[in-house]
């Protein structure tokens, strides 16, 4: 006999309740019951004040599945077969029930969605064991799983680990999403759908806090997966060599846009520069490329830098070092806790003394006018970067950031 549509929701939401319960993987026959309480928050049309027609045809329906067998009723203290007070699992009878409703038990899904898992991990990346590991013995123990898995959508959850492969890809210059998507999926917009849901498995499981903490679109450009491709926009004076010939930067104003791809295979001729500046925002590169000093070799970092920048920072350094030219290297950016990250992680990450410029305690204070408020929590996290003595050189700003509990953007700066 098929279900009514009643009937069908009750038999699920027992289920539900059963397969949820925590002694459920336990193999001991355990004394609870599994039961629905009908009241009013559940059920107001069972207990309407002028029409009793849901709360008859409610009864009628759960009388017939007990006469099935599947559950057993009872009825509130002297109102027997007019209101009911609970309806109780029979689960003896769980077979029976999975078989009508048309629908495979947890046990059952975990063991598929094991079996999936078992075979993707043999062949992940070593950054993602930390989330196989958890992801199996949760699977084992029949417990709740990252809200991104749900077993019994195995093809989904196929694709999401797909992604997180990926993700770990090694890569000799960027793709576009699109691109990826259409590889992995044979759909250009399937990464689109599953991007954040990717993330948020890649920031609980295998990314480190550091990179985590990132913006999306920062942690998937430090793997080379971008929008589109972005020109690395940069100017001053630099002579640089392509298999194709020579260039000039000097011919080229205000800047000119390097691809990826000959970023990372261009060798530096010359360059008479006084400084190299990277710049963090595109607003206040060039306001700094017609107000800055003259004689700087000056690169935009589009936000957080990514590998192509790195390559093409690090030649340009090589350069200098193997002239035995000392010249200084800046980094300008936003004076907040993005800012000073960015400044860290571009100086660790290319091994080259960036100093700070225009992120200072003076241009702090004289731009207090243009500061933005951050809140408790903020302050909180800026606090303590005073625990890491490789940003000591920031100390003396953030302290005087949580003194007046300030940020500045760098396009709220002059240069001066």
């Amino acid at each position: 006999m098929k279900p009514g549509r009643l009937q069908e929701e009750v038999l699920h939401s027992l289920v539900d309740k059963y397969e949820n319960r925590k002694d459920y993987a336990s193999d001991k026959k355990s004394p609870r019951r599994t039961f629905l309480k009908i009241d009013r928050k559940y059920y107001p049309d069972y207990y309407h004040v002028s029409d009793s027609s849901f709360r008859l045809m409610f009864n009628q329906e759960m009388q017939q599945l007990q006469q099935q067998g599947y559950v057993e009723l009872e009825w509130e203290r002297f109102n027997e077969g007019e209101y009911l007070n609970k309806i109780v699992l029979n689960s003896e009878f769980l077979p029976e029930i999975y078989a009508l409703l048309n629908r495979a038990s947890r046990k059952e899904l975990y063991r598929s969605a094991a079996h999936l898992v078992e075979k993707w991990s043999r062949q992940s990346h070593v950054e993602m064991q930390p989330f196989y590991r958890y992801l199996l013995d949760r699977l084992e123990r029949l417990q709740p799983l990252p809200s991104p898995i749900k077993p019994g959508r195995e093809a989904e959850m196929k694709q999401l680990l797909q992604g997180m492969h990926a993700f770990f890809e090694s890569r000799e210059s960027e793709i576009s999403k699109r691109i990826l998507s259409v590889r992995l999926y044979r759909d250009s917009k399937r990464w689109e759908s599953l991007e954040k849901s990717i993330l948020h498995l890649l920031r609980k499981f295998c990314l480190n806090q550091e990179e985590a903490s990132r913006e999306d679109r920062d942690i998937l450009a430090e793997r080379g997966i971008v929008d589109n491709p972005v020109h690395i926009n940069i100017s001053g004076p630099l002579v640089f060599s392509t298999c194709r010939g020579q260039v000039n930067l000097a011919s080229f104003y205000p800047d000119l846009g390097l691809s990826p791809e000959m970023a990372n295979e261009l060798e530096v001729v010359e360059s008479r520069a006084e400084a190299v500046v990277t710049v963090e925002n595109k607003a206040s590169f060039y306001q700094y490329l017609r107000e800055g000093p003259a004689g700087r070799l000056v690169l935009y970092l589009g936000g957080y830098h990514n590998p192509p920048r790195r390559v093409l920072l690090q030649k340009i350094y090589r350069y200098f070092e193997d002239k035995n030219i000392n010249i200084p290297f800046y980094h300008w950016g936003d004076m907040d806790l993005g800012g000073i990250n960015i400044w860290y992680t571009l100086k660790t990450r290319t091994n080259i003394p960036f100093q700070p410029v225009y992120m200072d305690v003076d241009t702090f204070r004289g731009h207090l006018d243009l500061a933005q408020d951050i809140d408790e929590d903020y302050c909180r996290r800026i606090k303590s970067l005073l625990q890491n003595p490789e940003l000591e050189i920031f100390h003396p700003l953030i302290r005087e950031m949580l003194h007046f509990r300030k940020r500045v953007e760098q396009e709220a700066v002059e240069i001066t």
